[in-house]
């Protein structure tokens, strides 16, 4: 059984027709799954983060490449559990919004998410 106080099981949304989640509060986590849900238009991941879950979300960018923290995409029904390079990127980061390159259209997306420490 999973303790409650390292793991945090939850869902964010990307509207019909649009391309960002809702905010994850990944404060005191650092390692993370993501669920795609059956009815994700494939696409390219990327990120952006921000320091309070109001403030603006800018792109999440590594380190001295300044290229944007991306996971090649993606077709739906797929758990994806970041790797080490994208985790040590996202680490810093206590608010994160997922970022479909590919509007979601024609439905609500839901994506199930898990963080763990």
């Amino acid at each position: 059984m999973l303790d409650p106080e390292m793991t945090v099981i939850n869902t964010t949304t990307i509207a019909a027709g649009d391309n960002d989640s809702g905010v994850i509060c990944k404060k005191h986590y650092r390692n993370m799954a993501i669920f795609l849900p059956a009815n994700w238009v494939t696409s390219v991941i990327t990120f952006k983060g921000c320091d309070t879950p109001d403030g603006t979300f800018v792109p999440i960018l590594k380190g001295s490449t300044a290229l944007a923290v991306t996971i090649a995409s993606v077709a739906a029904s797929k758990c994806l559990v970041l790797d080490d390079m994208i985790l040590r990127a996202l680490a810093p980061v206590p608010y994160i919004i997922i970022v479909s390159t590919e509007a979601q259209i024609t439905t609500d997306k839901i994506i199930n998410y898990c963080l763990t420490r």
